[in-house]
């Protein structure tokens, strides 16, 4: 098995990382938005560093520090705001931890079973945000995908002999492609970052016809 990005194939392409909130609360407005359409999605899954969490108060801090952490702050409140209001659950903004074997059963299920992906995705980012999924665990993600598909012996095996390779090769090509956030929207060869741009990218969908929506 292996893998493109699709890029250049699909109507449009979203790239996220399970670990970035953003992303989790992208996910629900990008499948609605996809049906609403009636055009399948290219899911991808893009690595991008971790929010930082803000540092504890110091008495050295100076106007800088003071200002990061603030601003840090804040963006945890907004994040919270905006997950409550779409019935989110999002437990720690800062969370990390290695992805790899939810990123390895996303690309199985894209290739194998596209139409459980969906599926699989707003479960893995649903539980992962929840703290109920250790998302480096191969053995929680084989019960995950076996759950969607009854296959998840076969997607073992295949993690474990070429699967590290595939998700090496698709990382380097997105590296190469400069895509760095998420987030992403990729349709028409223009990129978008976040949510907010979508009524811009249905306005592209739709043969750009009427008003352009800025």
């Amino acid at each position: 098995m292996s893998v493109s990005a699709d890029l250049d194939r699909a109507r449009l392409s979203v790239l996220l990382d399970v670990r970035y909130p953003t992303a989790f609360l992208a996910l629900p407005a990008a499948i609605d938005f996809g049906e609403s359409l009636g055009i399948d999605i290219n899911w991808l899954p893009l690595g991008v560093p971790n929010l930082k969490p803000p540092r504890s108060p110091g008495d050295a801090d100076d106007r800088g520090i003071r200002h990061r952490r603030y601003r840090a702050l804040a963006i945890a409140r907004e994040l919270e705001t905006y997950a409550g209001a779409q019935g989110l659950v999002l437990r720690d903004a800062y969370r990390s931890g290695d992805t790899n074997a939810a990123n390895l059963g996303w690309l199985w299920l894209r290739d194998r079973h596209p139409q459980r992906l969906t599926a699989y995705l707003s479960e893995l980012f649903r539980a992962y945000w929840s703290l109920e999924l250790d998302p480096s665990s191969g053995e929680q993600i084989a019960a995950l995908v076996n759950s969607l598909t009854a296959d998840g012996p076969s997607f073992g095996d295949w993690s474990k002999r070429e699967g590290e390779g595939v998700l090496a090769a698709l990382r380097d090509e997105l590296r190469d492609l400069g895509l760095i956030q998420v987030p992403a929207y990729v349709v028409e060869d223009e990129v978008f970052y976040g949510r907010q741009h979508l009524p811009m990218i249905r306005w592209i969908l739709e043969g750009r016809s009427g008003p352009v929506p800025i």
